[in-house]
């Protein structure tokens, strides 16, 4: 069984994929709080409390700039109540962000798509270590390597020529992006890759692609080492 979030294949397989939409990054985006939550007991504590909360799409300030993110977490303001839930969370603006997570997909065009999503995730953690020194930022690719892919915008179906070695090329850009363990430097505290075979017409073929090149368990991109990551990172300096 794959420790990738079986909530957002689910969602794949409903309701498709469209680049105009954020419903793919939300479900991804929740999967992420209810794992962390499932897996990391410092973020489960401080969320059953009220110390914890988490909000989608979520604009974060810097100085003179904005920053939209896929995904927040971080200390309510005062008066906030515990969720209702012993193993719940609440879903609020957090008055601190303290991690700020970025969802990127790449379904088709992917030597194009890629150069953007990089440049994306290079800025996120610029924007969000200005924000906060402290604060943890995180960064997701989900990439296609299905051979045909049939997006919304278009009449045609795109064909992917050797996918796999467009899905190697992904996660080499991945890879290549910064990763920052300390308070010093730049780059991202946690991220993780995941590779999906997808051709939006057959929605219920869609499925994880978990043999090479997509990370293996162990791998620092693999999703399950991202969990882990973000919650030792929030324990260290949050928690």
């Amino acid at each position: 069984m794959s420790p990738n979030p079986a909530s957002f294949l689910a969602h794949l397989q409903k309701q498709g994929y469209h680049s105009r939409s954020n419903k793919h990054s939300n479900a991804l985006a929740e999967a992420v709080v209810r794992d962390l939550l499932a897996t990391c007991p410092a973020a489960a504590r401080m969320a059953a409390q009220g110390q914890l909360v988490y909000d989608l799409n979520f604009t974060i300030n810097a100085g003179t700039s904005d920053w939209n993110v896929d995904l927040v977490l971080g200390a309510p303001s005062p008066g906030i109540a515990p969720p209702a839930e012993e193993d719940g969370i609440v879903r609020t603006r957090p008055s601190t962000v303290q991690m700020a997570i970025e969802i990127k997909s790449i379904m088709t065009e992917h030597r194009k798509a890629i150069r953007n999503r990089k440049r994306d995730l290079e800025a996120h953690h610029e924007h969000v270590h200005r924000y906060h020194n402290h604060a943890i930022a995180g960064g997701i690719f989900v990439v296609n390597q299905a051979p045909f892919f049939q997006s919304p915008l278009r009449p045609s179906v795109s064909q992917h020529k050797n996918p796999r070695a467009l899905v190697e090329h992904c996660l080499l850009q991945m890879r290549s992006i910064a990763s920052r363990s300390g308070l010093q430097g730049a780059g991202l505290e946690c991220k993780a890759v995941l590779v999906v075979d997808m051709d939006n017409q057959h929605l219920d073929a869609t499925r994880y692609v978990v043999e090479p090149p997509a990370p293996p368990v162990g791998d620092p991109l693999h999703y399950d080492a991202f969990i882990q990551s973000l919650c030792g990172f929030y324990r260290e300096r949050f928690a």
